[in-house]
């Protein structure tokens, strides 16, 4: 008898389907595949944008590039062929790390734009602490008063922003009431890094009735011949080296920052003078070089004193109230020939946000220790500082403080001139960046000297 062997094929097997389905059912819902049926949907929601997020990203492309384009064609070029750009929100910053502080500053608004605004909010007080740790003079700790200050701007930023709480206009709110309200920001909400805590400011104090005098007019006829001067010759503007990333210079000789480094074995790049020793940029431009170039710093003052040498003189023998003919100038006279006297020099500072957050209080007490000048005795207890603006943006002033250390304060005029006591405690007065104000008469330019009488004489240097 023979056997025969049937075989059943899948469709022919009674529990093949209730198998195949158990297990497709078993893998699809294991706990161990991380997958859920719930996944699908929170996916598609985590990584799908509203179409109020894509047309907010759309508008955000195109305001970012702008901004960029904008402070591209704003940089002035300046200290031997090295630029600054007006990084938005920021202010001025060199070349090298204009772009990079541009970049990391638009990242929270890239954030707040996409709905997450809580994060949006609280990486601005992080990137400012950082950037200015970056490009400001120091690098100097950031006080305890300075992160009471972001967290105060924070909580305000986060208040704006309720209305707006996961929307992408949280992007919008947090742009303009930065750019309006911080310029404004009082000293309770504004970070101030100062090279002098606030409470040691009393023990530097050495003039115990400090005075500042204010002529006014004594300058109106020069100021504007000045400044055009300064402007048409930025490119021999000095950067000063301490100053970093931000705009300082100074035009002329500059005895207390200008420096003989060495220019072997130094590294082509630094935070502190950016790519200077290259071919790109003149080494000379920068004030840790400047006294490796003697005939640069002689032609910028010779054509300084031959364009201003009788009009700055007459200035001052008004603020003194003396014949100009007793006013001997640096470089001039018997001061010809002494390196460290040079001619009256004019100090130029860009507008930025970290300006504003910074405070030098010092004397210039150290200045002048000569007892005698020219064969003649010199009065060193009346020695004296003299400024000229030549500007005045919003902001633009000097502190100066009492023993008890009570802040006084002077707003700058065009046309006036500033002098007070070498022994007075005094500041420049931190003065803020507009994000709409990037011209030459937003910056910070004064005319800075320093005189003492020695016999019938005042001695006017920088």
């Amino acid at each position: 008898m023979s056997m025969r062997r049937r075989t059943r094929g899948p469709s022919q097997d009674p529990i093949n389907r209730a198998e195949i389905g158990m297990a497709n059912h078993a893998v699809t819902d294991s706990p161990f595949n991380g997958y859920h049926k719930s996944d699908k949907k929170h996916s598609s929601s985590l990584f799908t944008l509203s179409d109020d997020k894509r047309r907010a990203l759309k508008i955000y492309a195109v305001v970012a590039p702008l901004l960029l384009f904008r402070s591209y064609f704003s940089g002035i070029t300046a200290a031997g062929r090295e630029t600054w750009y007006p990084v938005p929100l920021i202010g001025f910053v060199r070349s090298d790390l204009a772009l990079a502080c541009a970049l990391l500053g638009s990242v929270p608004f890239l954030l707040l734009v996409l709905g997450w605004t809580f994060v949006g909010v609280g990486l601005l007080p992080v990137l400012a602490n950082q950037l200015s740790q970056l490009v400001m003079p120091g690098p100097i700790p950031t006080p305890t008063e300075a992160y009471h200050s972001l967290g105060i701007q924070t909580a305000l930023l986060g208040l704006l922003c309720v209305p707006v709480w996961r929307k992408p206009t949280a992007a919008l709110v947090a742009f303009l009431a930065l750019t309006v309200l911080m310029p404004y920001a009082p000293d309770q909400v504004r970070p101030l890094f100062s090279s002098t805590e606030v409470e040691d400011i009393p023990d530097q104090v050495i003039n115990l009735n400090p005075s500042m005098q204010e002529d006014v007019g004594a300058a109106a006829l020069e100021s504007g011949p000045l400044l055009d001067f300064v402007w048409e010759n930025r490119a021999d503007w000095v950067k000063v080296s301490h100053g970093r990333a931000l705009g300082y210079f100074v035009l002329g000789k500059n005895f207390n920052h200008d420096q003989r480094w060495r220019l072997a074995g130094q590294p082509t790049y630094s935070l502190r003078r950016g790519f200077r020793l290259t071919r790109f940029r003149d080494t000379w431009g920068e004030s840790d070089f400047r006294l490796n170039f003697p005939e640069q710093r002689k032609r910028v003052s010779n054509m300084f004193k031959e364009e201003f040498g009788t009009s700055l003189a007459n200035i001052y023998s008004r603020v003194l109230d003396v014949d100009p003919e007793t006013i001997v100038l640096g470089d001039m006279g018997a001061l010809s020939k002494m390196e460290n006297m040079g001619f009256p020099a004019v100090k130029v500072v860009l507008p930025s946000l970290f300006w504003h957050w910074f405070n030098n209080p010092h004397t210039d007490s150290y200045l002048y220790r000569m007892d005698e000048l020219d064969g003649k005795k010199c009065d060193r207890a009346r020695q004296r500082t003299f400024l000229i603006p030549l500007t005045d943006p919003p902001g633009a002033g000097l502190y100066y403080w009492y023993k008890n250390g009570t802040r006084a304060q002077v707003d700058y005029k065009v046309g006036n001139v500033y002098s007070f006591e070498v022994s007075v405690l005094h500041a420049i007065r931190p003065f803020p960046y507009f994000e709409w104000a990037h011209g030459m008469s937003n910056a910070r330019v004064t005319i800075q000297a320093f005189g003492i009488p020695c016999g019938d004489n005042w001695y006017i240097t920088h």
